[in-house]
């Protein structure tokens, strides 16, 4: 019995999963590179084009100052436009 189908179909499972991981990876980077702040990668979720943040209130108001530059870094290293960070 050939099971070749079954793999393509789980394999675009793994690659929308690992895309999701690697820009979640890139969010946290650019955020430690302009505000200097450490986040964990379970503290961010992105719903289609906006990032929401769970952490305290105060390390959520560095990250919103310096929002439109985080935005623009992110732009230039994914290439997909980010409307706003929660």
């Amino acid at each position: 019995m050939d099971y070749n189908h079954i793999k393509d179909f789980l394999g675009k499972f793994k690659n929308i999963l690992f895309e999701k991981e690697e820009n979640i990876r890139n969010i946290v980077l650019v955020i430690k590179k302009d505000t200097n702040i450490e986040i964990a990668n379970h503290s961010v979720k992105v719903s289609g084009n906006t990032i929401q943040i769970k952490t305290s209130p105060l390390v959520r108001s560095e990250i919103l100052i310096k929002k439109e530059k985080i935005l623009n870094d992110l732009f230039e290293i994914t290439g997909f436009k980010y409307k706003d960070i929660r």
